[in-house]
């Protein structure tokens, strides 16, 4: 049951202790269902509880954790006495109150069709057999998820806010003379803005569009990325956008605010208030409002994701970018995305007189954060004056990241968000591809 008094109960819990403090609570219940060839494997209903507490005294901090509203007391006492024991940090605070914006993040709906989702999960596997030589299909999956998100804290900050999410993927084989598989990925907020039947058609047809592939020669060209393949690249671009990795010098960008870092067409957005996005929320992992910022502004860097601590100890204010992890708070994206001029993706591809599109990375875990390197396989179509191919097998794309985004020689008007990061197809030049 959403319930919003949760956190009174919380500071009922609370010790009197002379220190200042922060209680972050998450209730998530998980629906789920799995399935291929037009089976259901495995259903799966999980419910997880987690509050997770920090003490700051002497601008000294600890962290502890429980599972259970009881807990509490022990779980700042535990908190308190880390903290008692820790090094001081001059930076360490805790974010005041402050208005949030109310965004839609919530649907209803996806709440009344839990119980359909092994139909809807069946129905979405057949939209993959539109073609006769898709044979099979694997990890067909449908997962929503209900959250409670609340943080209360000793400078009086009280937020709570109820999300809905909703993710599909499936992987569909296609067969002739060759098998390939392709997989398509969706996650959304609300259920009207996923299509379950597009998704398995996306799968089937990557899958077809990679039958039969050719080795090629090694070369230096261009490299077409659709969106999915973008929006990974720009993953491990965002690394360097936060706070916390610029200043421990694990950044790209270290020391090069207000310089120009990427090409200058590009601009790189941040913006936790879209309506219904999957990255959007009111606020962050702190409580403090998410916000609209330009990080990248005609190739020149800005701005940066900071949280608390990130904005203390640069001088500043959070751009409200404090995420959760088992570490403890973090920095990182809300809906990330490039916006840029865009033109038709045909018009991208008649503008390749040697390169590949691709649309699928293997290996991308293997990149480089902090020095931006990476070395791929691909898989995709060859391109030569401008057409389409053959399909494209054993290939590898290495590179720089930062290069990458400065080799960046026009972008399509195809934006698509993949999670909570976006991108459209991009055309780089100077991709240097392994055969």
């Amino acid at each position: 049951m959403l319930q919003q008094h949760i956190l009174n109960a919380i500071l009922n819990k609370i010790p009197h202790i002379h220190a200042d403090w922060e209680v972050y609570f998450l209730r998530r219940k998980i629906y789920s269902v799995e399935g291929k060839d037009l089976d259901i494997d495995k259903k799966k209903n999980a419910i997880k509880e987690l509050f997770s507490i920090r003490v700051i005294k002497d601008k000294k901090a600890g962290m502890s954790s429980c599972a259970t509203l009881d807990k509490i007391p022990e779980a700042m006492q535990q908190a308190t006495e880390i903290a008692r024991i820790s090094e001081p940090d001059e930076f360490l605070n805790l974010p005041e109150p402050q208005q949030i914006k109310k965004i839609k993040v919530f649907d209803e709906e996806l709440i009344t069709i839990r119980e359909n989702l092994p139909q809807i999960l069946i129905d979405m596997q057949k939209s993959a057999f539109f073609n006769r030589r898709i044979k099979k299909l694997r990890n067909a999956e449908i997962n929503i998820t209900i959250e409670e998100k609340g943080i209360i804290n000793s400078k009086g900050l009280s937020v709570y806010e109820p999300f809905t999410t909703v993710t599909a993927h499936i992987i569909a084989i296609a067969e002739e003379h060759d098998s390939q598989m392709g997989w398509a990925y969706r996650a959304e907020r609300f259920l009207k803005n996923i299509k379950f039947e597009e998704v398995a058609k996306e799968a089937g047809e990557k899958a077809l569009m990679l039958l039969n592939p050719k080795k090629i020669k090694s070369f230096n060209g261009f490299a077409v990325l659709d969106p999915f393949v973008a929006s990974e690249f720009l993953e491990l671009i965002s690394h360097s956008l936060s706070a916390e990795n610029y200043q421990m010098g694990r950044s790209l960008f270290t020391e090069k605010l207000g310089q120009m870092v990427i090409n200058e067409k590009l601009n790189i957005i941040d913006n936790g208030l879209l309506p219904e996005r999957f990255g959007s929320t009111p606020f962050d992992g702190e409580g403090s409002p998410t916000t609209e910022k330009f990080l990248v502004k005609n190739g020149v860097l800005v701005s940066l994701l900071h949280n608390t601590y990130t904005a203390q100890r640069a001088g500043t204010t959070s751009t409200g970018n404090a995420v959760r992890t088992e570490r403890g708070v973090s920095v990182g994206p809300t809906n990330l995305y490039i916006e840029t001029a865009g033109t038709r993706v045909e018009n991208l591809i008649k503008q390749v007189d040697r390169g590949i599109y691709i649309v699928e990375v293997m290996g991308m875990h293997t990149a480089n954060p902090v020095s931006g390197d990476f070395s791929v396989g691909i898989s995709g179509i060859y391109v030569e004056n401008g057409e389409l191919k053959h399909p494209v097998k054993e290939a590898v794309y290495s590179g720089n990241v930062q290069e990458l985004f400065k080799n960046i020689k026009a972008a399509g008007d195809d934006l698509n968000f993949f999670g909570n990061i976006g991108s459209p197809t991009l055309l780089v030049e100077g991709a240097d591809i392994s055969g």
